[in-house]
């Protein structure tokens, strides 16, 4: 299992970027909001999506973040150069961590679930959590509970994608102003 941050920074393709975050509550639960700008990066990075090719690393691409205290998942909404949104993905996690309320971390389950720039669903990386388990990675416990966190996130953008999608919107310019007043 990986550990990452919210501020990105075992991530190395990364030469120079800008950061700015901000405490939130949603839904009752208090959590982190965050904007990364990627100003230099060492190669652009492109993956997978819907059985197609999609960039989303750049120069000047912008990654929001969410994570909120005691959901199994964590939020990034990756934009482009010119602010359009690529994607909305979603790791599912063994939990959001807040020991540093600076830049708060999750362990990666492998899932993740991605809304595309033309709204599909899709479940990404099942294979990896097989196999994690199949490996001794991860207990049974661990996989059953990703798994079903999972289903519930994807019933619930199933039925709210649009939300999500104006969430992601407001928190981006909300937080590119912040940044700009700097």
């Amino acid at each position: 299992m990986v550990k990452k941050d919210m501020r990105r920074s075992e991530w190395r393709r990364i030469l120079r970027r800008e950061y700015v975050s901000r405490d939130c509550r949603m839904h009752g639960l208090r959590g982190k909001e965050s904007l990364l700008v990627i100003r230099e990066v060492t190669g652009p990075l492109t993956v997978r999506d819907g059985g197609e090719d999609v960039l989303i690393a750049e120069k000047d691409y912008a990654w929001v973040q969410i994570a909120l205290e005691g959901l199994p998942f964590w939020l990034t909404a990756m934009y482009d150069a010119r602010g359009r949104l690529i994607q909305i993905y979603f790791d599912i996690t063994a939990g959001n961590r807040f020991d540093d309320p600076e830049n708060p971390t999750f362990v990666d389950m492998y899932l993740d679930i991605v809304v595309n720039g033309r709204g599909e669903l899709f479940v990404m990386d099942q294979d990896e959590l097989d196999e994690a388990l199949a490996e001794g990675t991860i207990t049974q416990e661990e996989w059953d509970k990703a798994s079903a966190a999972c289903r519930r996130l994807y019933a619930y953008l199933k039925e709210n994608r649009e939300a999500v999608l104006e969430l992601c919107g407001r928190v981006y310019r909300e937080l590119w102003e912040q940044l700009a007043s700097q």
